[in-house]
């Protein structure tokens, strides 16, 4: 019984900061790459999409125990979960376009730059 306890405790621990680290990095690049004016519907979005992805996939085997059984049901989960953190790897393993604004910048480092926010303004 201790042992289990202690493999639960460990993998939150582990999921936890995976989450925690993933979401810091995820507001870090929406903050870099959209302009004040719209960082909030962006970051709403975000959120929203967030929360749907993490609870989704629990109510739809929720609903799935009932007719598949517990065990059946995790099993397919685990299995569901390790197929989306393969292709996630497998997509933060290559290398990155960098998307260019025609002067030699990057999108990222552009944003929030004066030519960046006149550039907004002006494009409707």
């Amino acid at each position: 019984m201790l042992t289990s306890l202690i493999v639960f405790v460990i993998g939150s621990v582990i999921a936890g900061l995976g989450v925690g680290l993933t979401l810091n990095g995820t507001l870090r690049v929406i903050s870099a790459a959209t302009s004040a004016k719209a960082r909030s519907e962006v970051f709403s979005a975000a959120y929203v999409i967030s929360y749907t992805a993490l609870s989704v996939p629990s109510l739809a085997a929720g609903l799935l125990a009932r007719s598949w059984g517990l065990e059946d049901t995790a099993h397919l989960y685990i299995a569901f979960v390790a197929v989306l953190s393969v292709i996630a790897a497998a997509h933060a393993g290559r290398p990155q376009a960098h998307k260019g604004t025609g002067d030699g910048r990057s999108a990222t480092s552009a944003a929030g730059s004066p030519h960046h926010a006149r550039h907004e303004q002006t494009s409707c």
